[in-house]
């Protein structure tokens, strides 16, 4: 079991929902399930295993009640599962990021409420396992629409073997919000090429922000050495997204 503080954790990501809280203590549990099997006549217990794991993560502390905040993301136990990333390593590009594919929430416990902070335990339950991915944008603001080729990541060398990327949007805004926008993850073999798309989350909108803007896309093939993202905007003025992109890089078969 691995233990967090919020001061150690540059995000915490559910779906479009920022769950890092005023102060958190986040704790990260993989279990191997078993099953008893006694045989007839044994006297000491045998267990047998799937090879399954059961992945929970549990967080207790205080939580703002904020628009997008853990209290919303939590409170109703909403039953749409939902990618999760969390930043062990910072808020910082080309480092390395924890992401769950699809998660459940599980449990909400109160135990105080006073003004617009909340003391609580949110519990949550993986489907999949972990995976080790690199922050290919980390969480902030961009305006105009673009991409980050000039600020590429080096993930060190291709991947040949597919792998996927995971989108968090949690806010649009501007002079007039765009009603959606769209992320792609490109990649290029050298640092001063010609950056080509891998992959985009298609067209995400600005109403399904928070409860549904996190996406977990797979894809197959190649993802060569450096990458990076872009962002393009539908409607709006002076358009802005805030988002974290991170990217999954399939081992050799």
């Amino acid at each position: 079991m691995a233990k967090y503080a919020s001061k150690d954790v540059g995000f915490f990501l559910l779906g479009g929902y920022n769950l890092l809280g005023s102060t958190s203590k986040f704790d990260d549990t993989v279990e191997l399930s078993l099953t008893e099997s006694p045989a007839l006549g044994e006297a000491d217990e045998g267990w047998w295993s799937s090879g399954a794991k059961k992945t929970t993560i549990e967080q207790e502390g205080y939580f703002d009640d904020s628009t997008g905040a853990s209290h919303e993301a939590l409170v109703g136990l909403s039953t749409v599962a939902l990618p999760m990333s969390f930043g062990t390593h910072g808020n910082t590009k080309n480092v390395k990021m924890d992401c769950y594919q699809s998660v459940q929430r599980v449990g909400y416990d109160v135990q105080l409420a006073v003004s617009e902070v909340t003391k609580a335990k949110g519990r949550y339950g993986c489907w999949y396992g972990k995976k080790d991915m690199w922050v290919v944008h980390q969480l902030t603001t961009e305006s105009t629409a673009g991409n980050s080729d000039a600020a590429y990541i080096d993930i060190g060398a291709a991947g040949t073997n597919g792998g996927a990327f995971v989108v968090h949007v949690t806010a649009v805004g501007g002079t007039a919000s765009p009603t959606s926008v769209t992320l792609g993850i490109r990649s290029c073999t050298t640092t001063n090429g010609t950056y080509v798309e891998k992959g985009n989350t298609g067209a995400i909108l600005a109403s399904a922000i928070p409860a549904t803007s996190g996406v977990y896309t797979t894809f197959t093939g190649t993802l060569n050495r450096y990458v990076s993202c872009s962002w393009s905007y539908s409607g709006g003025t002076a358009p802005t997204v805030t988002f974290l992109m991170g990217v999954y890089v399939a081992p050799a078969a």
